[in-house]
Formats: C-alpha cells, structure tokens, sequence
C-alpha cells in the first residue's frame, strides 16, 4: 500500500484484489446453481418453492461475498476499522441470509448426476453421523451460541489484532463469521423444509441476543476515547482520519445500519406471525 500522502480516490476504487482461488469457487458456486436451477425446470421440479425471486437472493448472496472480499472494502480493511468492520456485517447479515434465502440445497443437488444425489442423501439419511451433526449444528442455541462466541470473540483486542494482515488467521477468521452466520440464519429461514425448529415468536426473540451483544460491542467502540485496537496504530492515517475516529466511525456501523437486518427480519416475522393468526381465525384454530 502506498503512502498516505500518495494514496486518493482513485487508489481506493481501483484496489480489486482477484484473487483466482476464490473468484474460481463463487463462479462455480453460481454455475453448480444455475445448472440446478435449468436442470429442475426441466423436470417441473421447479415449483418446490423455489421462485425465481430466490435465484435472485443466491446471486445476491454471491455478488455480496465478492465485494466483501476482493472489493476496495478488502483493500481497505487493512488500513480503516470502519471498513473491516463492514466487510464483517456483509458477510454476516447479508450475504450470510440471503444464501438460504436463495434455497440453495435443491438446485446445487439437482447440478449433479442421480448417482452423486442418491449418494449424498445416503450420508445424510435419518439416523447417518452427518445428519446428527446437522441436526446438532443447526439446533438453535448451538447456531445462537457459535454466532455470538464468533461475533464477540473476534472483536477482543488480542485476537482481532492477531487476525490483522493478508494471513491464515485473517481468512480463517472470515471463514468462521461467514460459517457461523449460515447456521444462525439457518433456523429462522428454514432452507432445508419440513417443520420449523422455530416458531415465529420463537424466531423474533431468537434475534435479541445478538442484538443485545452487537449494540454492546458497537456501544463500546463508539464511546471508547481511546485506540482499542494495536493494528490501526501502526498504518498510514489516511485522509485525516484518526484511529479513535476510524474505530468510532466502525462502532457506529455496527450500532445502527448493523441492526437493520435483523429490524427486517423481525419486521417479515411479525407479518407472518399476523398471517398465521389470521388465518387460525378464518379456519376457526384456536
């Protein structure tokens, strides 16, 4: 990166890093998809709720993932609090929902052979080690739990730090915001059908941990006077930007857009608690 003083606009907006690895495992994320997707139509498998509306959301969740990571936010990140701050939101509380928003399991199944699906729903048979795994993963205190160690746990000064840097620990710690989100959302999307392991008023009040912990964390960041964070001491201050400033301006992100997903999702889950009680009435449920 170059020095503060040589570093503008147009630094910032032509720092993509492609990084071949991962832009070859989204293209095939989106391929195995879209073949899915064809290949279910074909058959008139489609309409096993998959709207079109959830390729949009699998494409989104895509799309999302890829300007998190390889986008100028990436670049950045090293340099701005503020910006590794909303990589980490778009990973957990977009991308993270809009993949199971997407109903993703019937069309990445449907892109392989009959052999390869026959198989895989072997190993994930009622009974099979896989399925208990799943079933545990998905259990939502345990998707709670993981959710809010990961959230709270790589925001400690002595970690974060630790996860600073084009590194391992960086991309491992990326790896578990985004695998930790997939199994928090998982419960209250319900991607995989059948009977939900949540009830709507369940859902809502699944939210408010991490609500709670998220608004702590944001508050803490927002009214520390103080560097936080070692990492942010020793970079180019750019455009006179402190560190306290950054930090704050991260707290804040976190605060307040950070909790506009869950407002939209606790906002969709009144509106279909309301549906089923009006639709109880109608049926005369109690």
């Amino acid at each position: 990166m170059e020095s503060a003083s040589n570093v503008d606009l147009v630094d910032l907006v032509t720092s993509w890093d492609f990084e071949p690895d991962l832009v070859a495992a989204m293209v095939l994320a989106v391929g195995l998809y879209v073949v899915g997707w064809i290949r279910l139509g074909r058959h008139g498998r489609r309409g096993a709720g998959l709207s079109t509306w959830r390729a949009w959301s699998y494409c989104g969740a895509i799309l999302t993932i890829f300007v998190a990571l390889l986008s100028p936010i990436n670049a950045f990140s090293d340099l701005f609090f503020f910006a590794h701050m909303i990589q980490h939101l778009l990973l957990m509380l977009v991308a993270a929902p809009l993949v199971w928003l997407g109903a993703p399991i019937l069309p990445l199944m449907w892109a392989f052979p009959l052999t390869i699906r026959k198989g895989c729903g072997r190993l994930f048979a009622h009974g099979r080690p896989l399925q208990w795994v799943l079933n545990l993963l998905t259990n939502p205190l345990v998707a709670q739990g993981l959710f809010l160690v990961t959230l709270a746990g790589w925001h400690v000064p002595s970690s974060y730090d630790l996860a600073q840097g084009r590194s391992l620990i960086h991309e491992f710690e990326h790896t578990m915001f985004l695998g930790a989100s997939l199994l928090f959302w998982w419960p209250v999307i319900h991607p995989w059908g059948g009977r939900r392991r949540l009830s709507y008023e369940a859902s809502i009040a699944y939210f408010i941990p991490p609500i709670l912990v998220s608004n702590l964390i944001g508050a803490l960041l927002t009214f520390a006077n103080y560097p936080l964070y070692s990492n942010y001491l020793e970079v180019p201050r750019l455009w006179g930007i402190s560190v306290v400033l950054d930090q704050q301006l991260g707290g804040l992100i976190m605060w307040i857009p950070g909790m506009v997903p869950y407002a939209i999702a606790i906002f969709i889950l009144v509106s279909q608690l309301m549906k089923q009680g009006e639709s109880r009435e109608l049926t005369g449920g109690g």
